[in-house]
């Protein structure tokens, strides 16, 4: 690839928690796959707390709005607008919603062990 591309958002999802995911999509007749990494956004309805995830990608999260508390592994950290939250392989993690929907951010890529 030597030109920038667009990328734009798939069909959203709700997973059993009520959170809708939306994971970037084709653009510009370049496949996904083909990239560097992976993204998404996701929104998580206030006070639900999203599905236990851990996979072996390491990822990056970037709250948009809201505020939660992300749990991995035996840490929580609170979480707001302007923050970032790396997780490295195969650490699980969770996040549950304040008072208000928490908007998400995630990108994700093979490697960053721990």
């Amino acid at each position: 690839m030597t030109r920038p591309v667009k990328i734009r958002y798939g069909t959203a999802d709700a997973t059993p928690s009520g959170m809708v995911v939306e994971e970037i999509s084709t653009g510009a007749g370049e496949p996904a796959q083909a990239w560097p990494f992976q993204g998404s956004r996701f929104v998580v309805p206030s006070g639900a707390v999203s599905e236990l995830d851990v996979h072996e990608v390491a990822e990056l999260w970037l709250v948009r709005t809201g505020t939660g508390t992300v749990r991995s592994d035996r840490e929580e950290i609170e979480v707001g607008p302007g923050d970032a939250v790396y997780f490295p392989s195969m650490v699980p993690h969770q996040v549950q919603a304040g008072a208000e929907p928490l908007e998400v951010f995630s990108v994700w890529w093979l490697g960053g062990g721990r």
